[in-house]
């Protein structure tokens, strides 16, 4: 679905985060359209943090 979407055009910059069982589960290598838009992977559950902590872990993804 992400690949469509990049390649469709929907998505301009995309961060993933996710448990990292879950990263591990997405298919890499990503498609080249994907890719060149992913700006990081974060490994981490960040399910219920404030939004501070989430804008800060993607500052420094």
């Amino acid at each position: 679905m992400l690949t469509k979407q990049a390649l469709g055009g929907e998505v301009d910059h995309l961060v993933v985060i996710a448990a990292p069982w879950t990263l591990g589960e997405l298919p890499e290598p990503y498609h080249k359209a994907l890719e060149a838009k992913l700006g990081g992977e974060i490994a981490s559950g960040l399910t219920g943090h404030l939004v501070a902590d989430i804008e800060k872990a993607i500052g420094t993804a």
